[in-house]
């Protein structure tokens, strides 16, 4: 039994053997170490100061910016104060370190000199991911901040389920833009093999 199992397992990894398939397991590996690693030392990483200056120029640009788009757009009144904005319910939004986006900043950019491809795209494509993951920062503080405005009890919840997700979710588009379009070091077709199982 355990070996027919075994046989059948080892059958099915084959039929769907594709380059596209193990870039990808690889990817989840690459992201999920990287987090276990982040996690491990984010104290030391948070006091390094080109990440403290790159973390309080984002800050400042997202708590300049963010007050100047809503309130024109909803007729509310959203005033900065220091490192918070406080919105017109009361409710404020304290920017930190968490909410820059150094971590995933960090990623692509190791994520995307790691991964096989040639360089001279890589030379324009890695700047592009980090412009792709501050602008997503931008609009993921712009979401908690209009979330914020409506029901403010949620912010947690929102913050955990919806918009942390949405940086993984542009970093495998980003990824599959890379491996499908840019390098080419895979494709989405699969070939199957028969099945000899049966």
């Amino acid at each position: 039994m355990r070996s027919t199992l075994l046989k059948h397992f080892k059958n099915r990894i084959k039929k769907w053997n594709t380059p596209l398939l193990i870039q990808l397991w690889i990817f989840l590996l690459f992201i999920f170490l990287y987090q276990l690693l982040w996690d491990k030392f984010e104290i030391d990483l948070n006091t390094i100061p080109l990440f403290v200056k790159i973390s309080d120029h984002i800050g400042n640009l997202l708590l300049v910016t963010t007050p100047a788009l809503l309130n024109p757009l909803f007729d509310v009144e959203i005033v900065r104060n220091g490192i918070s904005i406080i919105l017109p319910n009361g409710f404020s939004i304290d920017y930190d370190f968490y909410l820059s986006g150094i971590k995933q900043m960090c990623l692509v950019i190791l994520l995307f000199i790691l991964i096989p491809g040639p360089w001279k795209k890589k030379i324009w494509y890695v700047p592009l991911t980090v412009i792709g993951i501050f602008i997503t920062v931008f609009i993921q503080f712009l979401i908690l901040t209009f979330h914020c405005l409506i029901h403010p009890e949620h912010l947690h919840l929102i913050q955990d389920l919806l918009v942390g997700p949405i940086f993984y979710f542009v970093i495998l588009v980003m990824w599959m833009a890379w491996v499908l379009v840019i390098a080419k070091t895979a494709s989405l077709k699969i070939t199957r093999q028969p099945d000899t199982t049966r």
